[in-house]
């Protein structure tokens, strides 16, 4: 028998997962070969927690991917609980590493359409009948223990609450809770590898605090073997038994804090942010503002009530605050994507305001100079970068008014259902499509509104804006899918930033990246802010991002600003209210 396979049988009682040699690429649909993960070796051992990180792009959650048995690979082999993969392995081997396993991939919103607390009941009891689509029991004392145990999870990951709420109502950090609940309920009911790809990246502090002690809770008193991959030290820091530095080879293995110290090194040096405008211009001023929802099948209620405040010319300006608050909400009424039960959002537009909450021409004329990126990064799954970037222009360029205008007099449309049109384009591709759906519309018909311009009368404008952002031409071929998380966010803001707008906002979009490239970012932001004057109002869980970049912050609980001024203050204020251990 050889060295290596004496070896392999002596570790492998210790070992939850091992990897030896493993290499994947993608072949892109232009027919690129993009080589992804390349002579991938290490060991994840009984009972550990094993943390992986680097940049975007670098390869850990299609390493994830591979663990789980839902992404094939190239050359290599896998032990994981036991089970032996291959390039070549069979279904049922898949099938069994699937069984054992549990995984939660960023952004990844796969819920079913029915309560919180259904979609955990679901999920434990799939445990039990092997179908998860099977209805859950009708025997009333099986009903009453799926239910208290599926309530002891959502406690545990801060979604009790919301128990009853249709879990397509959840805000994105709440989904994404909401996810990790349901891999924590496998992972409850027996010995098993837990995949977690950026776990908690758009959950609020004490959110985050909860879920990791939560598990951690679980990793000691189950025998729980975990990799994490996150782009945030702080819980790797908290979490991990060691780390592992991957940019599609692994560059280093050791303790958390010297691999995270060694990997931080690379960060650029913050630009320095300009002075706070002294003129004190305000470009948005805010009056009395109130919005509320209710819950469709529970008596819980949201409300924002009474707001008044001022966004100045040129500040970047923070909200911060718990999940859940309203800031979603606050961004949307800003940028016009919902219109107020009450209240103005008033805009400067040369020597007047105008109240982007009334329908009409010079709504959209205002709407025209602003930019919005989503924290669901939703972009148009077939097409290109390049697409996306003529679709912005066509809708933010100056021309796009006028024309949109003609087209209306010829269609026999009304300003109003003009504006209510060109809203919708500025929501998150999932949701735009069905609210075209919900009044009838086509999108392509709708395309006619406001034509695409031609590339060549825009190409120019392409390669500065990109290399702005670290991010190569080629890409304006790829198609979105086939886009890094990093790559995608950095897209999303430089698509915006194409037409030049005076305001833009950002709403919590920066979960995925990195350490490095967030500061590249937000080198950027503060770039785009000194030189252009634009206007940033954004939404982040990120408190050194926001001690970093903010000139003024606004923290919020339960719909209400509950003070405005210094950020690194309210940062360390949110931080201590949140008990969030694991910043320190």
């Amino acid at each position: 028998m050889s060295l290596k396979w004496v070896t392999l049988i002596m570790t492998r009682r210790d070992t939850a997962v091992r990897v030896v040699n493993l290499s994947k690429s993608y072949t892109l649909e232009c027919g690129e070969k993009v080589r992804v993960l390349e002579n991938i070796s290490f060991n994840l051992y009984r009972n550990e927690i094993l943390g992986f990180i680097g940049r975007s792009g670098g390869g850990k959650t299609t390493l994830i991917r591979v663990l789980r048995g839902v992404e094939p690979f190239d050359e290599g082999e896998i032990w994981i609980n036991n089970v032996h993969l291959t390039p070549k392995a069979s279904e049922d081997d898949i099938r069994k590493v699937r069984e054992t396993t549990a995984i939660h991939l960023q952004r990844s919103f796969g819920l079913w359409a029915a309560s919180t607390l259904e979609n955990v009941m679901r999920r434990l009891y799939a445990l039990e009948t092997g179908d998860e689509t099977a209805p859950l029991p009708y025997d009333e004392s099986d009903y009453r223990r799926l239910e208290e145990e599926s309530m002891r999870i959502l406690k545990a990951v801060m979604l009790a609450q919301k128990a009853n709420h249709p879990a397509h109502t959840l805000s994105g950090g709440e989904k994404q809770r909401l996810v990790l609940a349901r891999q924590l309920a496998m992972a409850s009911r027996k010995p098993i590898t837990l995949l977690l790809d950026e776990p908690v990246t758009m959950s609020c502090l004490a959110t985050k605090q909860v879920a990791l002690d939560w598990i951690k809770k679980i990793r000691d008193q189950l025998d729980v073997s975990i990799i994490i991959a996150s782009h945030l030290p702080s819980i790797l820091k908290y979490l991990a038994d060691r780390a592992i530095w991957l940019e599609k080879k692994i560059i280093a293995v050791g303790k958390p804090k010297e691999i995270i110290d060694k990997f931080l090194a690379q960060m650029e040096v913050p630009v320095s942010l300009k002075t706070v405008p002294r003129s004190k211009k305000k470009i948005i001023k805010v009056q009395d503002l109130t919005q509320s929802y209710r819950a469709e099948i529970s008596e819980d209620s949201f409300e924002m009530k009474n707001l008044n405040f001022e966004v100045y010319n040129g500040e970047i300006l923070v909200i911060i605050g718990p999940s859940g608050v309203g800031k979603t909400v606050l961004i949307r009424l800003l940028s016009g994507l919902e219109l107020p039960e009450k209240g103005k959002v008033l805009y400067k537009l040369e020597n007047k305001r105008v109240n982007i909450a009334k329908l009409g021409y010079e709504a959209v004329m205002t709407r025209r100079r602003i930019g919005v990126v989503h924290q669901e990064l939703d972009l148009a799954y077939g097409a290109t970068v390049k697409d996306l970037a003529l679709a912005r222009l066509g809708l933010k360029g100056e021309k796009a008014l006028i024309m949109a205008k003609e087209k209306a007099k010829e269609l026999g449309l009304k300003e109003e259902i003009v504006d209510s049109i060109y809203r919708l384009w500025d929501y998150p591709e999932r949701e735009m499509i069905k609210k075209f759906e919900k009044l009838g519309l086509e999108k392509e018909v709708v395309k006619s509104l406001f034509p695409i311009a031609p590339w060549e009368a825009v190409s120019e404008m392409f390669e500065p804006m990109f290399r702005l952002f670290n991010l190569s031409p080629d890409l304006l071929n790829r198609k979105s899918h086939e886009l890094s998380g990093g790559e995608k966010i950095r897209v999303a803001i430089a698509l915006e930033l194409l037409s030049r707008p005076e305001v833009l906002f950002l709403d919590e979009p920066f979960g995925d990246l990195d350490p490095i490239t967030l500061r590249n970012l937000s080198n950027v932001l503060k770039f785009v802010n000194n030189e252009f004057n634009v206007t940033i109002v954004l939404v982040s869980h990120h408190v050194d991002f926001v001690k970093e970049v903010a000139h003024r912050a606004i923290l919020m609980r339960e719909g209400e600003i509950v003070e405005e001024g210094d950020p690194i203050k309210l940062c360390e204020r949110f931080i201590g209210e949140s008990q969030a251990q694991f910043i320190n």
